[in-house]
Formats: structure tokens, C-alpha cells, sequence
């Protein structure tokens, strides 16, 4: 009953005609009539003053409508996250992930989200940002975590800006002997103009963002070596076979041994110069369930622990 009631009020007001009103809903002007009375001998108050010219809803009837538009808000948005539920309660999630972040970071996550939904079996594969976002539009990918995918069918939840930094071997001209961290503001980028780089295939969002950021600051890289992904073209710079700009996580401790660090420079970029932007995209027709609520915070948790702002 609530919801004829909702209707009816809405187009009354709308309306200020009650025949109007029964024509616009397609039932009789006395089947509107008789709802309305029912209501209001249930409340007790008078919800449609019928002596005014278009007749308007009372101030109760004003209360009573808006009440009801709250009420089916709320019922909509309930239904929707029973749905959502209902199909992640014993379903498949498929999540692929770009390497801006190393791969130890989706051990945690995968932990934290599997004690919560323990019935829900998870898939992490990875994959650059083009296959994702066909992969996303065609129905065979849930979420990709990594960088934001420039299509109005996706949404994006932004997470983190990871920083970057330049690995200079000791063959590049820029190469300063004796040091392993170096300061931004010394070098001469010009000099890297026609030195050789590594790089990661040019249709990926990371390499055209490093590729703008190149171009602004006047700098033409020969590409030597073009590898599918970042942690592998960090890898080989760290091995001093060319420069590179890569998350700044993969030159931590872990991933450095005292002989590389003899043989190369990092050179940490500022994040307002450029940075690699990372979050959660998945498809506009997935509303905000609980399992995608989650996860998002899940990982801007595990994110925020694994590698904080610079």
C-alpha cells in the first residue's frame, strides 16, 4: 500500500488535480480518492487539502510523502545490496592488477578479504591496463586494481599515489660515482635524451603518463628494451642496463643488493611533478555492495601500510 500511496501523493503534487493525477497513473479518480481517505483516517490527519485550487498536499501530507520517498530510497538501496550478496555469498571474483605495487602487497589483501568472505573464491592475474579494461567492458573481469582506466562505463575509486623515481645506471651521463640516493634538482635531465631506456609497452596508461612526463621535461629516450611489465623493467635497471622510472617500493631494501647499489643512481621524482595514480575500476553497473566496500578498504589499508605518501 505504501507505494500506491507514494505514487499517488507524488502526482497529486505534481499534478494539483486529483483526475489529472488518475489519468497520469492510469487508474480511477475514485480508487485514488479511496486510498487517500484510508490513509488518512489511519493517521488521523487530513494529507490533501481539497479546497485550494490546484488542491496542494497539507503539511502532513507534505511529511507523509517525503517519509515515503525515504522509505522506498532506503528499500531500493536494501533490495540492491541483497542482490549483490546473494551473487558474492558462494560466487567467483576475478581481480587483476597492474605491477605498480610489488606482488607481496596482495598476500595481505587476499588474507583479509577471504576471513570476511570465506565462501567467495578470488582470483588475482595480472594484467595491463588495455586488456583490463576490455576485459571489464566484456564482462570476464570483476575489479583491476592499478591505474584509472579512462572509460565512462568504469568507474574509478582512487586509492594512493605511489611515488617514482629515475634508476640511472653507471653508464648513463648522469650517473653521480659514490652515491646511491641522488637529489632531483641536481641533474641535467637533457643529458638522457638518446640514452638508452626501459620501458614497458607504449599502449599502457603507466608508460604514456612516464612518456608525457619525459616529453615535458624535454627528454627523448631511446627505448632499448621494452619488457612487459614495471617490476621486471625495474629489475633490469637495477642491473644497470638502462634507465627507468618505477615505483619508488622497488628500489627499497628488499629489492636492492649492495652490488646494484654500487652500480646505479635513484633519483625520487616529486609526486606533484608525476606519480603513479592507483585504485579500484570496475563497471558503473556494479552498485556499492558490501563485498566491493570492503575490498576497496581493504586495500587503501594494506596500500597505506605497504607504501605511505612520500
Amino acid at each position: 500500500m505504501n507505494s500506491k500511496l507514494l505514487s499517488f501523493l507524488e502526482e497529486i503534487k505534481a499534478q494539483g488535480n486529483m483526475s489529472k493525477a488518475a489519468q497520469a497513473l492510469f487508474v480511477t479518480q475514485p480508487y485514488i480518492s479511496r486510498v487517500i481517505k484510508n490513509a488518512e483516517v489511519n493517521f488521523g490527519v487530513r494529507l490533501i487539502d481539497r479546497s485550494s485550487h490546484p488542491i496542494q498536499l497539507t503539511y502532513a501530507g507534505e511529511k507523509l510523502l517525503s517519509y515515503l520517498q525515504e522509505e522506498n530510497r532506503l528499500r531500493a538501496n536494501l533490495d540492491r545490496e541483497m542482490t549483490h550478496l546473494s551473487e558474492f555469498k558462494y560466487g567467483h571474483l576475478t581481480i587483476a592488477s597492474n605491477d605498480v605495487l610489488s606482488n607481496d602487497i596482495y598476500e595481505p589483501i587476499l588474507i583479509r578479504f577471504s576471513h570476511k568472505y570465506p565462501k567467495i573464491h578470488a582470483q588475482v592475474i595480472r594484467m595491463n591496463s588495455r586488456d583490463a579494461e576490455k576485459r571489464l567492458l566484456s564482462g570476464s573481469l570483476d575489479f583491476f586494481v592499478g591505474q584509472p582506466l579512462s572509460n565512462p562505463k568504469i568507474d574509478y575509486q582512487p586509492v594512493a599515489k605511489v611515488p617514482l623515481v629515475f634508476i640511472i645506471p653507471e653508464s648513463s651521463s648522469l650517473f653521480q660515482s659514490g652515491k646511491y640516493k641522488v637529489d632531483y634538482d641536481s641533474l641535467n635531465f637533457n643529458k638522457l635524451s638518446g640514452e638508452p631506456f626501459i620501458g614497458i609497452p607504449q599502449q599502457d596508461f603507466y608508460q604514456r603518463a612516464v612518456n608525457n612526463y619525459l616529453s615535458d621535461l624535454s627528454v627523448s629516450p631511446e627505448y632499448s628494451l621494452e619488457v612487459p611489465d614495471i617490476h621486471l623493467a625495474a629489475n633490469l635497471a637495477l642491473d644497470a642496463l638502462g634507465t627507468t622510472i618505477a615505483p619508488e617500493v622497488f628500489v627499497s631494501d628488499q629489492f636492492v643488493n649492495d652490488d646494484q647499489r654500487k652500480k646505479i643512481n635513484v633519483a625520487p621524482i616529486p609526486t606533484d611533478a608525476i606519480a603513479a595514480d592507483f585504485g579500484i575500476s570496475y563497471m558503473k553497473t556494479k552498485q556499492a555492495s558490501e563485498p566491493i566496500t570492503d575490498l576497496l578498504n581493504i586495500i587503501t589499508d594494506v596500500v597505506e601500510e605497504y607504501a605511505p605518501s612520500r
